[in-house]
């Protein structure tokens, strides 16, 4: 139950709530003014907000002209885009280019025979073998890697063949030693033939008489080439490969580099000559990695070289290191075969080289090993055309054997021959052919490479009707070292294929970035686990570039596991290290925490077993397994759940009693993507569709033969012209324009940017300094020293010439900026454009020059710095743009800002007006209660008063 509640005595009928909400507001009046003093900060606070918003919208305008490279924005445009189209980042040279888009790029393609039904029945398929197109025995040389690097000058020849018939062939357009050989053989006219014989371009009259070539008009290809001339049945040209300076070491090997360890420190190094100095022995360290020194007075080494990358380099670092140790007498060159590296003592001292821990460096330049003559001529390190070193063959172990083939024609002829010491595939096939002797005017055997192009095929042209019989000596086989073994029975065949020669084409050196089709194996984190249960975390980030680094680093962790590359030499091999006796009863296993680092390397798994069996296998030859219940479609969802680098799909022809093929398309395109399939004795019946060609576009000239050939795995080139991505759409003979200019509306937007935000800024401080006489009002900061100092540097700044600039313009209204009515900004384009046009790093250097010269070191003796947090910034060049971004920044600053200590201040002036103004809320509430007491004892007393008068009143009516 509630009352009513009532101010009003009930004895004195006095509202004391009013007369205290009276008396107290009377002593209220100070709590006003704080009030008052609090709403007028408040504002205050906001205006300054609003202008460190501004301000740094004008710091971030400013900026952006540096951190946008505004001035070195530039645009493309193409005089054809249905040919090609471009798009221009900044710092793109200005300037006029030709393009002739050659071809598109292409994906290689595959189409199976046709079968029945696509998801009825089985087709009997065990597995597939997919395998990057790296393993192929006769890689291709492209004509700019000919002639030590140095290329051949693309252009027409003219072949006369023996029955006068003369065809002009235009080479202008090869990219590769092969698509001449294409061109020369399907001329169409002159009836010649031409191949790669011992790296020299052999061409022949096919009737066997003479012909004749020489150089087109204004070509000097055929000179080059060394062909040009009459010869009598064939003409065979120079050599076209050979060592220079210029040879980059990653082309070495078959393309397997060289490993060169990343390096810290100055005492690390790649491997030591050992030699004789004054008649001492001496160890001399080489390094071929990053060269590290120590400055007088530091402590931390410091890099003053890159690594090496050209055989020129390394034999420049390895000859400046035996100079520095005083082997004057010795030194490292070319060989004069042009295929080798060599070291020679002119004394004739004893040379031993040795890679430093492992690193195989030594080994990969072909120069490893001891020599007591003083002479150490290495092995062969540069591949011919279309061939392979017989080091990269079956992994990388060589071809073993003591080098003995026995062989027995079909006719009977029995042909003996050692190939030891033969250091190149091809070597070995022209050794066989030329042993063979001659049938019908050709060899009695020709030694070719099988349909994949991974093993050898030899074939019987005697006409006999004998076995076929490839042998060698018993336990120290060759023949069973190049998968041509027949056995003593031989064959009744005419052909041998042989089995995969297995060439190495992951090796240290092999670059991270061109693992799985050029697609690298991105950044990430895998878990190892060892045979004895224990695991490591290994990171894989930027620092790690290459296969050789991954090994070091898994070798690393101190896990009973050996990480090295596979015995097929195209993986890793992640193995038990442990010995005999003390293997341990856990399955290494090896898997991905963050990333994709060890699937992409092939790495994520279990091992099969243990002991032996204990390891991981990296191999990038990946297979497919089927059951022989798998449909079409079932090997179409495996290929594709594998992940191998080829799409699979079924496509219908629509006609016949097979009318389903399996359609196979590499996923990446270009030569990138080019695949081997081995379909492991099932008939798939594929037909090659596309081989997958790169893109290719001539570059800076309307002639091919005088233009530069580019290449590309996409239809996208980046770095044809500097920061300018070139996107072909279409082929074409027609020459097509591309020009790259100045961006200048990029540079006016900016300008545009920078001028509305100091106008904005400008009218809030207008507005909030403002007096209105009419209606007495002021803004918020009128008087306020703080922003009036502001407005005076902002016009400063815009109305002053730049620090330390030289240049024609000195003030932003030469370039059209200038302050207008009302204090405002405005900006002509048109003369801006002008300046632009005139001298376009005139004005860069007006707005944007900037060199600082703060010293933010502090030296405390012994040669000991730290760096000075409280350092002023100082400049020698600054222009005004650049000013105005430091004079916002001296102002916004979050730590020692003029704003932000001006923030500071009035939160201050706020919290003590709050205060003062709760404390007498306090006083008041005090004050009140005490007045509260005071009519409450008034009301009781005015109570017993009238309680008593009432009293009185009774006992005088009595007495009447």
């Amino acid at each position: 139950m509630s009352g009513v509640s009532s101010s009003v005595g009930v004895f004195s009928g006095i509202d004391s709530r009013s007369l205290i909400d009276q008396l107290l507001a009377v002593e209220a009046r100070p709590k006003q003014v704080y009030q008052r003093r609090v709403v007028a900060l408040q504002l205050q606070q906001t205006a300054f907000l609003d202008f460190n918003s501004r301000l740094d919208s004008i710091k971030r305008a400013a900026r952006s002209f540096r951190e946008n490279r505004v001035f070195q924005a530039a645009s493309a445009s193409s005089s054809a885009e249905s040919v090609l189209t471009a798009t221009a980042r900044a710092g793109a040279t200005a300037g006029t280019y030709q393009f002739i888009v050659d071809r598109m790029v292409s994906s290689q393609q595959w189409l199976s025979r046709g079968f029945a039904d696509s998801n009825v029945s089985g087709i009997g398929a065990s597995s597939f073998t997919f395998e990057s197109e790296a393993a192929r025995l006769d890689a291709d040389v492209a004509l700019s890697d000919l002639f030590g690097g140095e290329g051949l000058s693309r252009g027409r020849i003219v072949v006369t063949d023996s029955g006068s018939r003369s065809a002009t062939i235009d080479l202008s357009r090869a990219g590769s030693v092969s698509e001449v050989l294409d061109l020369i053989n399907n001329n169409g006219t002159a009836q010649v033939s031409a191949r790669i014989v011992n790296d020299r371009l052999v061409v022949r009259d096919n009737a066997g008489g003479s012909l004749t070539i020489a150089d087109g008009a204004g070509s000097t290809t055929a000179t080059q080439l060394g062909i040009a001339g009459t010869a009598a049945g064939s003409k065979t040209g120079a050599a076209l490969t050979r060592l220079s300076n210029n040879t980059l070491l990653s082309r070495l090997n078959d393309g397997n580099g060289v490993f060169v360890r990343q390096k810290s420190t100055p005492d690390d190094y790649d491997f030591t000559i050992d030699t004789v100095v004054g008649g001492q022995n001496v160890a001399v360290r080489v390094n071929l990695g990053d060269v590290y020194e120590i400055a007088p007075g530091a402590t931390t080494a410091t890099k003053v070289k890159s690594a090496v990358t050209t055989v020129g380099q390394a034999l420049e670092r390895i000859n400046q290191a035996l100079t520095a140790a005083g082997a004057t007498t010795v030194s490292a060159s070319i060989d004069p075969d042009g295929q080798r590296l060599r070291v020679i003592d002119s004394e004739g001292a004893p040379i031993t080289i040795t890679d430093f821990n492992n690193s195989g460096t030594a080994a990969a330049l072909g120069i490893a090993g001891m020599e007591l003559t003083g002479e150490i001529v290495g092995s062969r390190v540069l591949s011919g055309i279309a061939t392979t070193l017989t080091t990269s063959l079956n992994g990388g172990s060589g071809v073993g054997g003591n080098g003995a083939l026995s062989i027995t024609a079909r006719d009977g002829t029995a042909i003996n021959l050692n190939i030891a010491g033969l250091e190149t595939l091809s070597q070995i096939a022209s050794a066989i052919e030329s042993a063979s002797g001659t049938v019908g005017g050709q060899s009695r055997l020709a030694v070719t490479l099988n349909e994949k192009g991974t093993g050898i095929l030899v074939t019987d042209r005697s006409g006999g009707g004998g076995n076929l019989i490839i042998t060698g000596t018993p336990g120290n086989d060759t023949a069973q070292a190049l998968g041509i073994s027949t056995g003593g029975a031989g064959v009744a065949s005419s052909t041998v294929t042989g089995s995969d020669l297995e060439r190495r084409y992951v090796s240290r050196a092999t670059t991270l970035a061109s693992l799985n089709q050029g697609r690298g194996i991105g950044t990430g984190q895998m878990r190892i686990t060892d045979s004895s249960g224990a695991t490591a975390l290994l990171n894989l980030g930027s620092d790690a570039r290459n296969i050789g680094d991954v090994i070091d680093k898994i070798n690393g962790l101190g896990l009973k596991v050996r990480a090295e590359i596979n015995s097929t030499g195209d993986g890793i091999l992640v193995r038990e290290d442990a010995p005999p006796g003390q293997e341990g009863g856990v399955k290494i296993k090896i898997e991905d925490v963050s990333g994709t680092v060890a699937r992409s390397l092939n790495l994520a798994g279990e091992s099969s077993g243990f002991g032996a069996s204990n390891r991981v296998n990296g191999s990038f030859e990946r297979s497919v397994s089927f059951l022989a219940t798998d449909t079409l479609a079932d090997i179409a969802a495996k290929i594709n759940a594998a992940g191998v680098g080829v799409s699979a799909g079924v496509v219908r022809d629509g006609g016949g009693s097979a009318p389903f093929r399996l359609s196979l398309t590499a996923t990446r395109s270009g030569s990138a993507g080019r695949t081997i399939i081995d379909t492991n004795g099932f008939d798939l019946g594929l037909d090659a569709l596309q081989r997958g060609h790169d893109a290719r576009v001539f570059f800076g000239s309307t002639d091919p033969a005088r233009a530069l050939l580019l290449s590309s795995s996409t239809n996208t080139l980046d770095d044809a012209i500097a920061n300018v991505r070139i996107d072909l759409r279409s082929a074409s003979d027609t020459p097509v324009t591309l020009t790259v200019s100045r961006n200048t509306a990029a540079i006016e937007t900016a300008v545009e940017d920078v001028v509305k935000g100091f106008n904005e800024l400008m009218t809030r401080v207008a507005a909030t300094t403002s007096y209105d006489s009419t209606t007495k009002r002021a803004g918020p900061l009128l008087g306020d020293g703080t922003t009036n100092e502001l407005r005076a540097a902002l016009y400063r700044a815009v109305q002053s010439a730049p620090i330390g600039v030289t240049g024609r313009y000195q003030n932003l209204a030469q370039v059209g900026v200038s302050v207008g009515s009302g204090g405002q900004l405005s900006l002509d384009k048109d003369a801006l454009r002008r300046a632009l046009e005139e001298d376009p790093a005139a004005v860069e250097s007006l707005l944007t020059a900037r060199v600082e010269t703060t010293q933010n070191q502090i030296d405390l003796g012994n040669g000991v710095t730290v760096n000075n947090p409280n350092a002023t910034r100082t400049f020698s060049s600054l222009g005004v743009f650049a000013q105005l971004e430091e004079l916002a920044d001296r102002y916004v600053d979050p730590v020692r800002g003029v704003l932000t200590s001006k923030k500071s201040t009035i939160e201050t002036q706020i919290k003590s007006q709050s205060d003062r103004a709760a404390a007498m809320d306090v006083r008041l509430a005090a004050r009140r209660a005490v007045l509260e007491k005071q009519f409450l004892r008034m009301e009781r007393a005015i109570g017993q008063l009238q309680s008593q008068q009432g009293s009185l009143s009774s006992i005088a009516a009595i007495k009447r």
